[in-house]
């Protein structure tokens, strides 16, 4: 009865996407994601769809069913999909680009960070940089995620330093000690906003503070903090005792 179920709520998902106006060469991507540990359904958790270069091509939420759906277009080159959920680590599926299925079906199996018990069940809301960011998501700001980040702030001295060590693309450092970050495209100032304060084209931030970071186009930067960064931004967002990245990892 259960499976009957599942596949009645892809059914529906799969219809109401096909009903949805897209293009031509766009793909539905589907699946479930269910737990290592006993094959139960997640719900809430985040699928992203990136491309090669790390833009979001895509994002949906699974249901209670941990049934997830989302309609894409067709990039030339392969795809990263990533299912993250408080309480769980992230998991990632590659799907090269000589797949060209009209609807392509994918399980996650997530593995809990913290055993559950069947006596005593928890559950935590997101943390703070958690929903920041999931909305950078939604939004499709261009993500240089947190597990990314650690693997470099402890070695960087400066923010320029760790933005190259990251890859971050479409950015010219600073060439001097009072320049700012600019955008390739236009060779204008980008602003630098941190935890949602803006400060300007000019800030210092320690790179071993930094929980993830996010680089806006200038329409996008525009749209959320209006004349204050006409040309684009970088909005850094800094840790938390909290952050389940930090927690997870953090020695004995």
């Amino acid at each position: 009865m259960r499976i009957h179920a599942n596949r009645l709520t892809l059914s529906l998902v799969a219809l109401v996407l096909a009903v949805l106006p897209g293009r031509a060469d766009g793909q539905i991507f589907r699946g479930y994601v269910r737990s290592a540990r006993n094959l139960a359904a997640i719900e809430q958790v985040t699928v992203t769809a990136r491309d090669s270069a790390g833009a979001v091509l895509g994002v949906a939420m699974t249901d209670s069913s941990g049934a997830w759906a989302m309609r894409i277009r067709r990039p030339d080159a392969g795809i990263e999909l990533n299912a993250r959920r408080l309480g769980f680590e992230m998991a990632s599926i590659v799907v090269e680009s000589t797949v060209q299925a009209d609807t392509l079906e994918h399980e996650f199996l997530l593995t809990e960070i913290a055993a559950v018990t069947d006596a005593v069940r928890i559950t935590a809301a997101p943390s703070l940089n958690e929903r920041r960011l999931s909305e950078a998501y939604r939004r499709g700001w261009r993500v240089y995620e947190p597990e990314l980040v650690a693997l470099h702030r402890e070695r960087s001295s400066n923010l320029s330093e760790l933005m190259r060590a990251i890859g971050v693309a479409s950015v010219y450092p600073p060439r001097t000690q009072n320049d700012c970050f600019r955008a390739t495209r236009n060779n204008q100032c980008l602003t630098i906003v941190i935890d949602g304060q803006v400060l300007g084209p000019v800030a210092v931030v320690l790179p071993s503070d930094i929980y993830f970071l996010a680089i806006l186009g200038a329409s996008e930067a525009r749209v959320q903090f209006g004349d204050r960064a006409p040309s684009g931004a970088i909005a850094i967002y800094t840790r938390s005792h909290l952050d389940r990245y930090d927690r997870s990892r953090r020695p004995p």
